[in-house]
């Protein structure tokens, strides 16, 4: 969805928990179905024009609202948080199951962990990789590579180990079963 439809449905969500609106509420301010409702309020979630509003769709409150009041926004990213938790809970149970499937390629990846195991932040180790090992090191680079989504080059992988006390196979693991 582009942009300036965004803004157009954003500037239609309610402020406040007082005016939060309902889906059916939605549906009909839109003139839309709930399944087309639900799959804007999820780009609603992530849009940011700046503003510091922000989209709560929680599970405590009936309706949908922008809010910018700091307690209310504390609150609503730690259920996020714990249901992103809850989500993602199984993950390491598939895993260890894929691994043990034939023709498989098993990819163990403990970037997060073992810089959360040390209580360090993402910044706190993009400044350590840029000041002894690459200038360009930045969060979102760290955050794909956690992710899974891209490797470190060795080098990267091994100062990496250095700055997590580890070694380098502790932090990536990749094996080919056939």
């Amino acid at each position: 969805m582009d942009k300036l439809t965004l803004e157009i449905f954003w500037a239609e969500i309610p402020v406040g928990r007082e005016n939060a609106a309902t889906y059916a509420e939605l549906c009909a301010a839109w003139d839309k179905d709930e399944r087309s409702v639900r799959s804007i309020l999820h780009e609603l979630s992530a849009f940011d024009n700046g503003d510091n509003y922000i989209l709560i769709r929680s599970g405590k409150h009936k309706g949908f609202y922008k809010t910018d009041d700091l307690e209310e926004i504390i609150a609503y990213k730690q259920e996020c948080l714990n249901k992103g938790r809850s989500v993602f809970a199984p993950v390491k149970k598939c895993n260890r199951v894929l691994r043990m499937n034939k023709d498989q390629f098993s990819f163990e990846n403990n970037l997060r962990v073992m810089r959360e195991g040390l209580n360090m932040t993402q910044k706190v180790v993009c400044y350590l990789m840029r000041k002894n090992c690459d200038p360009h090191f930045d969060v979102a680079m760290l955050s794909k590579m956690e992710n899974g989504i891209c490797f470190p080059t060795p080098f990267q992988l091994v100062t990496l180990a250095e700055i997590y006390r580890c070694a380098p196979r502790d932090l990536i693991d990749t094996e080919i079963y056939f």
